[in-house]
């Protein structure tokens, strides 16, 4: 009898575990093609009149077209990491550009967690493993195969989760200078309100309408390959660029430009279950953030919810999907070397941008965005006084605060209603919106990168723990003074002062930003209960350096000719061996020359910088065009 028992209950479990693998071996497999750099308008499909798209146009007649997909931050790096985790790279400490910063070791990536499923994970030896983050981990640890696309082998292992990226449209593609005795510039029929129209600006478009032709043909082999290997009435295929771009004013902006992106997914007919409309070829309206791709992929593939749990993002395709939302976020800080902090909330109508650093232009000198011709010819028609009102809006400093716009009737967001106060309880809402979620993913641009990485590392903690500590980090408490910051009302210069003499180095940060921007807006800075204030606050030996940088503007733009020579003598000091150079460097670029120039120059001839810190050095003194820099 015992026999008989433990046979049966063998042959049991032997069963079950039949059961399950037939289970997981009728699970979609899951083909993601991501092009770099590429807004949704570029598309066919999108709008883009040039047509250069038809495989993509022709898949997303075969499959489904989101008309609302935005990436979470407009540029690569920091969105691989939110990709990655499924955690805002705001939320981590992640979002600069190029981030070195470590992230705890429980937390997990995606292509673990299909595994843990029973999923197959690869990707093509293109497929970037810049996550931008430090870890105990390569990049290609958590992939079963991290370099190949191999059908028979992805035929083999099925169910399967595999990763195509192109480089074929990135913005490294319209780089070179125009030459109009041997480069032709048709006009473009999707020239942006916002570019003038100049012949190196249309032909940039024409060079990245033709990187789109390219892209679109290695899709089309792909899309050929999968029907021959007999995989596509099995595979769910879904296309995506990474952010929008690359066109000045795009990729690494909050605009539609830079964060409305293509995505289009066609689902096989035997899983038509989990259609998002009625029918392939159909459009989708709902708003989507790419945050939701990881947890979304995932639950293609019944992964349960406590293994997405750590996931901030939502589910929209799938058995179980999550509703709608109101609102989605991106946001936007340090692009290589040059600082800025900005976030945004959209609904299905409005796109509202908030800046918390209006003190800088947008569109101040970024290298690598001016190796691209339309970026140097729209720039220098700027500099020749051609541009209009809203061909100029790009570099104006100081910067508006508030920008709302209708986005789809003005796509190119060039229409500010922010100002309109039939306007003002659609901003208050939105920014509320924006606030809760700003406290829900604990936003950690509220102490500044360089300075995060400083009080992190002194608790011997990750920015990831750090912030959500809030006897360290105290979110509320800074975005109320960061709010008050960009208030612009001289009524707040008491509560600037006394909160200069809190332990927060994020209450003084703010305080010091809002007694700046009073600076743009008045005179408040002459008062001299204000000068000694900032003074003191370059005497006090532990005061954060990044904080001092931003006193020191202060005093300069006080007008006190002594005071302000002796704080541009602590900058330029301050500048050279410091952790908080890259911020001296921006409050330099950012002050009128006629004060910054000689400790530009100083800097530039004693100092040893190298990389984009030399060339912003370098552009500031050129800018000049003085005897002196020759």
């Amino acid at each position: 009898m015992k026999f008989f028992i433990k046979f049966i209950t063998l042959g049991f479990a032997t069963s079950l575990a039949f059961f399950n693998v037939s289970v997981a071996d009728d699970r979609p497999n899951i083909l993601w093609i991501v092009s770099e750099d590429n807004g949704a308008r570029w598309l066919g499909c999108y709008g883009n009149p040039a047509k250069p798209t038809p495989t993509l146009d022709k898949l997303a007649a075969e499959g489904f077209r989101y008309e609302r997909c935005y990436s979470s931050i407009p540029v690569c790096a920091p969105q691989r990491f939110t990709w990655i985790t499924g955690i805002n790279a705001i939320s981590a400490g992640t979002q600069g550009m190029r981030s070195g910063v470590q992230i705890p070791d429980f937390i997990r990536y995606y292509p673990e967690i299909f595994q843990d499923i029973g999923y197959y994970t690869s990707k093509g030896k293109d497929a970037k493993t810049d996550y931008n983050h430090r870890s105990n981990r390569s990049g290609n640890d958590f992939w079963n195969e991290p370099k190949k696309l191999e059908w028979d082998v992805l035929k083999q292992k099925q169910p399967f989760m595999h990763v195509i990226n192109t480089h074929s449209t990135h913005e490294s593609r319209v780089f070179g200078a125009y030459n109009p005795n041997k480069h032709t510039a048709p006009k473009a029929g999707n020239l942006a309100a916002y570019h003038p129209d100049l012949p190196g600006i249309h032909f940039v478009y024409e060079k990245y309408n033709e990187a789109h032709r390219k892209m679109d043909a290695e899709v089309k082999i792909w899309l050929a390959e999968l029907d021959q290997s007999g995989l596509a009435k099995s595979t769910i295929v879904i296309y995506s660029s990474d952010h929008g771009g690359v066109l000045p004013r795009s990729k690494r902006f909050l605009y539609n430009s830079g964060t409305h992106c293509p995505l289009i997914v066609r689902i096989p007919e035997k899983y038509k279950n989990l259609y998002p409309a009625s029918k392939p070829g159909d459009t989708v309206k709902e708003l989507v953030s790419f945050t939701d791709f990881p947890k979304t992929w995932l639950n293609l593939g019944n992964a349960t919810k406590d293994q997405v749990e750590q996931m901030q993002g939502r589910s929209f395709l799938g058995k179980e999907t999550e509703p709608n939302p109101e609102f989605v976020y991106s946001f936007r800080n340090r692009m290589d070397d040059r600082l800025d902090m900005v976030r945004s909330a959209r609904d299905n109508e409005f796109l509202y941008i908030r800046n918390y650093m209006p003190f800088a232009a947008v569109g101040q000198f970024l290298p690598y965005l001016f190796n691209s011709q339309a970026m140097r010819d729209w720039k220098q028609h700027d500099l020749d006084g051609r541009t209009d009102a809203v061909t100029s809006r790009f570099f104006k400093q100081p910067r508006v605060i508030d920008e709302l716009y209708l986005y789809e009737k003005d796509y190119d967001n060039v229409k500010n209603l922010a100002a309109d106060s039939a306007n003002a309880a659609r901003i208050k809402a939105m920014r509320a919106a924006l606030r809760q979620w700003q406290l829900e993913i604990f936003d950690s641009g509220f102490i500044p990168e360089d300075e995060m990485g400083q009080q992190a590392a002194k608790y011997e903690l990750t920015v990831y723990e750090f912030v959500r500590n809030p006897e360290l980090y105290p979110l509320e408490q800074y975005i109320d003074m960061a709010d008050k910051s960009l208030e612009l009302d001289s009524k707040n210069l008491g509560c600037f002062l006394e909160a200069l003499n809190t332990p927060f180095v994020g209450n003084r940060y703010w305080a010091t930003l809002g007694i700046l921007n009073l600076s743009f807006a008045g005179d408040s800075t002459k008062d001299n209960n204000v000068l000694n204030a900032m003074q003191a606050l370059l005497e006090k030996t532990t005061e954060s350096q990044v904080v001092k940088a931003y006193a020191a503007w202060v005093i300069v733009r006080s007008g006190n000719d002594k005071q302000g020579q002796e704080a541009l003598d602590f900058l330029k000091n301050l500048g050279y061996k410091t952790y908080s150079f890259r911020t001296v460097l921006n409050v330099l670029d950012w002050m009128d020359p006629k004060h910054s120039f000689p400790v530009m120059l100083d800097i530039y001839l004693n100092g040893k910088q190298s990389g984009d810190s030399a060339r912003v050095i370098t552009n500031h003194l050129i800018s000049q065009a003085s005897a002196e820099v020759a």
